[in-house]
């Protein structure tokens, strides 16, 4: 990680911590977001188009490049604490992975976010985004992808589809998922040292709590499994792969799927990599690691494979389930 971005992640504790008025964080969130998005480029041989789908605005990214896979389309799920983010952010992103994953399409909706309304806003735009996606690619393939809050987006997607006796994607992978806003204590709690959010974890979760999970579940309980979708039913989910960092208090949400995912026997790999921060793959470009990272979440995207970068083993600590018992 370079000093540049350690030199940022410390500038950003003190402020971030400080802050006591929501609306304040997530337009300094959505500020950073749109300087990301313009020193992000899309890559060559892809394009986008803008369509409304079931009402949702969307933007398909087409991916021309040889060798993509005309029957896989992914829906990506972009995140922003459910406040903050857009399809237009994340483009160039998911135009990438698309291509390096050999993906020939991705649907990006623009769901609902928290200062138009709350949930179940921005999932219910979602559910309508993926019933779309059904009638049109049905035939397909179907991935699913999400960071942070688009992250538990997607696992609470999957809980509908479920109910409601739907076609679940073929995989799931999730970048540093929020997984449980209603924030429960466990015994799978170890010590974290945020990178943005500081050391004192009860006082990172306060903040969470306060400038995020409160104004996105006003009116709900937030234990509902479609808020918290790590307490929903995960014995019915396809697989899924996790990428996190061991410095961000999110971390705690991926090791307690894996965990339960073992009881269970759903297929769930994690991926902790040690020394770096929340949601560190959208960072891919100008980071060693988040290439990395980045080439191994395409992998698993268009192929279903586990790819762990040789020249990173000793940075990632790799966890699977369901538990492969050896044969006596």
């Amino acid at each position: 990680m370079s000093k540049s971005i350690r030199l940022f992640l410390r500038l950003c504790q003190g402020r971030l911590l400080a802050a006591r008025n929501p609306e304040k964080v997530w337009r300094v969130g959505a500020q950073l977001t749109n300087m990301l998005q313009g020193l992000s480029r899309m890559p060559s041989g892809c394009t986008v188009n803008h369509r409304v789908v079931n009402g949702i605005a969307i933007e398909v990214i087409e991916n021309t490049n040889a060798g993509a896979n005309p029957d896989q389309t992914l829906l990506f799920l972009h995140g922003g604490g459910f406040a903050f983010g857009s399809a237009a952010n994340y483009r160039a992103f998911v135009a990438r992975l698309c291509k390096k994953a050999g993906v020939a399409r991705a649907w990006v909706p623009d769901y609902t976010l928290m200062g138009q309304a709350p949930f179940p806003a921005g999932l219910n735009d979602v559910i309508a985004v993926w019933k779309g996606l059904l009638q049109e690619r049905g035939q397909d393939e179907l991935l699913l992808g999400g960071d942070s809050a688009g992250g538990n987006l997607s696992l609470a997607l999957c809980h509908v589809l479920n109910r409601e006796g739907l076609k679940l994607p073929a995989r799931v992978y999730l970048s540093s998922p929020w997984l449980d806003p209603s924030m429960g204590m466990d015994d799978c709690r170890p010590s974290v040292n945020d990178a943005f959010l500081g050391p004192d974890l009860a006082r990172a979760q306060d903040w969470l709590k306060r400038i995020f999970a409160a104004p996105y579940t006003t009116g709900h309980n937030p234990q509902d499994p479609l808020i918290s979708p790590l307490l929903g039913d995960l014995s019915r989910l396809p697989p899924v792969y996790v990428q996190c960092a061991a410095n961000e208090v999110f971390m705690i949400d991926s090791l307690r799927l894996v965990r339960e995912a073992q009881k269970l026997g759903t297929v769930c790999h994690v991926d902790v990599w040690l020394g770096l921060f929340h949601d560190f793959i959208l960072c891919s470009p100008r980071m060693p690691e988040g290439r990395a990272a980045f080439t191994s979440a395409a992998a698993w995207i268009g192929q279903g494979k586990l790819y762990r970068p040789p020249e990173f083993q000793s940075r990632i600590r790799q966890l699977s389930a369901p538990v492969q018992q050896p044969v006596v």
